[in-house]
């Protein structure tokens, strides 16, 4: 009961803290994880290599060596590390003074630490990098061993198979992941791969795990299949929520994937299925929440607005968060949030005691609006809608209506930003000394808040000058 409980509890305050409102794209707020290193024997390792098709990625490494500590805390708990490493190669550590890192160590000749092995399959050394010089050079050198011939020679086989209609499963993955570990498109291949399961290898665990894997885009066949597949939330096997939660990674990736496509192609069509697919994927991972037209529609302008943002159409941005700037966020009266407030939180630690210390001490349960999420929700919009219309608006009367919604986001939640936003549209309208006042005001809430205050400083400098 108690998993149940703190599963609905984390998806609630998911909810209301990662989706805002106006141009919060409706995604998880938590990063990717780090790199996952493989656990087993050195033989178990080279076996998995070899049931994945993707080479081993080795950190040999020692106890006492600065470097190898400093690769360990900066680089592999780092998201774009373990986005790029845990789909291209199968992770693995040694310790060269302990266990089987000692002769593994001698076998590849390592003498320096920590040194980085790229190995095929077989044990064949691919590429030996020595040292630790950063998070962007682990990225390049990944890149580099992916683009060598020795792997690219095998796609080109696979590409003409494909090309000659061969089909079966067991080539197809093969020949994905091949793809995959070259960075390049594999959409139609893994769909293909889908259709080419018998009917109950298609839904077995195995196959679903190796799709959320894999999975590049929403709009493919393997969308639906980990829609349709995803686990219960009163499921309580462990096996099953480990792949509830893969799945769910998967999902939030490929939306997040499709929506940055469709922003840097400026394609509106692939933004229209970008918010259904994420409605459908909202649906299914809140099952016994009824999603009212409200919320969709909410979800729906939080993606077009981002977009119109992100693409410099500030005309159409206005179109949609004028409407909710004055008709629906500014008409809601602050006692009235308040109230919300109360009940909100009243509720949420009714939902907390069912709780284990564990859980309901974690930080991501007690954020800082936690006990003013209604306030905090509203606020947030607002500053976000007026903060657009400083940096992209271009008339007085543009900047006076968001300074109406800067001052109030400011009035239901004080943060550096929203002080900040506030401030500046003041500079913007001539109102000098009532800028000045407000720029302070987010100086001392930066430090309060511990943000580094430096161009804020910079900026109230500049404004004292006028």
């Amino acid at each position: 009961m108690n998993s149940f409980v703190s599963r609905l509890l984390l998806s609630f305050v998911l909810l209301v803290i990662c989706k805002p409102g106006a141009q919060s794209l409706p995604l998880p707020c938590i990063d990717p994880p780090g790199i996952t290193f493989f656990k087993g024997t050195w033989k178990d390792v080279l076996a998995e290599a070899k049931r994945q098709h993707k080479p081993v990625f080795l950190d040999v490494y020692t106890t006492w060596c600065p470097p190898c500590k400093r690769m360990a805390n900066e680089a592999f708990p780092n998201s774009k590390i373990g986005g790029r490493y845990n789909v291209h190669f199968i992770n693995y550590q040694l310790d060269a003074e302990k266990g089987e890192g000692i002769a593994i160590a001698r076998q590849y000749l390592v003498a320096s630490y920590p040194t980085s092995l790229f190995i095929a399959p077989n044990g064949d050394l691919i590429h030996r990098a020595v040292g630790y010089g950063g998070i962007n050079a682990m990225l390049v050198q990944a890149d580099h061993v992916l683009s060598l011939p020795r792997l690219k020679s095998t796609v080109a086989k696979g590409d003409k198979a494909y090309a000659d209609g061969k089909r079966d499963p067991d080539f197809l993955k093969k020949y994905l992941q091949t793809r995959q570990s070259l960075s390049r498109p594999i959409n139609d291949v893994l769909d293909a791969y889908i259709d080419a399961l018998p009917a109950s290898e298609r839904t077995a665990a195995q196959t679903v795990h190796f799709v959320a894997e894999t999975i590049q885009s929403a709009d493919t066949k393997a969308f639906n299949l980990l829609i349709t597949n995803r686990p219960g939330l009163l499921e309580s096997d462990p096996a099953q929520e480990r792949l509830s939660n893969a799945i769910s990674v998967a999902l939030y990736r490929v939306l997040r994937n499709d929506f940055d496509r469709a922003i840097s192609t400026r394609d509106e069509q692939l933004l229209e299925k970008v918010i259904t697919n994420s409605e459908r994927n909202d649906a299914s991972a809140n099952p016994f929440v009824i999603r009212q037209e409200v919320q969709k529609q909410e979800a729906s302008n939080d993606y077009r607005l981002k977009f119109h943002k992100q693409t410099q159409n500030f005309a159409r941005y206005q179109t949609i968060a004028e409407p909710i700037a004055r008709d629906q966020l500014m008409s809601q009266a602050i006692a009235d949030l308040h109230e919300q407030d109360s009940i909100v939180a009243i509720r949420m630690q009714t939902a907390e005691s069912a709780l284990p210390d564990s859980i309901r001490n974690n930080p991501i349960f007690n954020p800082p609006m936690k006990k003013h999420i209604a306030s905090w929700k509203v606020a947030r919009s607002l500053y976000e809608i007026a903060d657009t219309y400083r940096t992209m608006g271009t008339s007085a009367t543009q900047w006076e209506a968001a300074l109406a919604w800067a001052e109030r986001s400011v009035r239901l939640y004080r943060t550096h930003d929203s002080l900040h936003t506030f401030a500046q549209l003041l500079q913007k309208l001539g109102r000098i000394q009532e800028a000045v006042y407000a720029q302070k005001e987010a100086i001392r809430e930066a430090e309060k808040e511990g943000w580094p205050m430096h161009d804020y400083e910079a900026e109230l400098a500049d404004m004292s000058r006028n």
